[in-house]
């Protein structure tokens, strides 16, 4: 027997909110530190779920999203009227979807933890990062791989 899952969420528009599911466990969630990620969502971190293509759908509303290309590779995906960035696709990663886990309604369960901090080298100076335990890494590394800090 398969688990149930079901993760959901939106913008922040008050009238007609796009909104978007996913209905399989993330592959990984992460906290990013990249400065692209960071400067998009306004934070000195960001928290990303990895979700697999084929279950991440827009469910209303899609006509009001736009995409910024922050690079020729990725491309982010927010709403043209509130202006929430939502998630983002990376040429690099043709399977999946990555979410921005804080658009998400909070009572939906994101489907994992953060299990690593990416990107470290472009961390924020004002941020101190806690003493988690969690693997630190300079760039990019997917879960599992050694550590690379």
């Amino acid at each position: 027997m398969t688990e149930s899952f079901r993760a959901v969420g939106g913008c922040r528009c008050e009238q007609n909110p796009v909104r978007y599911e996913y209905t399989a466990r993330p592959a990984e969630v992460h906290y990013c530190l990249c400065t692209d990620c960071t400067d998009i969502c306004g934070g000195a971190l960001a928290i990303i779920a990895v979700v697999d293509r084929s279950a991440f759908r827009i469910t209303a509303n899609a006509d009001k999203l736009k995409c910024y290309h922050s690079k020729a590779t990725c491309h982010r995906y927010f709403c043209s009227e509130c202006g929430c960035h939502m998630y983002l696709h990376v040429d690099g990663f043709p399977d999946f979807e990555l979410v921005h886990v804080p658009t998400l309604d909070r009572e939906s369960d994101p489907g994992g933890k953060p299990d690593r901090y990416v990107f470290v080298r472009s961390k924020h100076p004002l941020l101190t990062l806690p003493d988690d335990g969690l693997p630190r890494h300079q760039g990019w590394a997917n879960s599992g791989d050694p550590v690379a800090a």
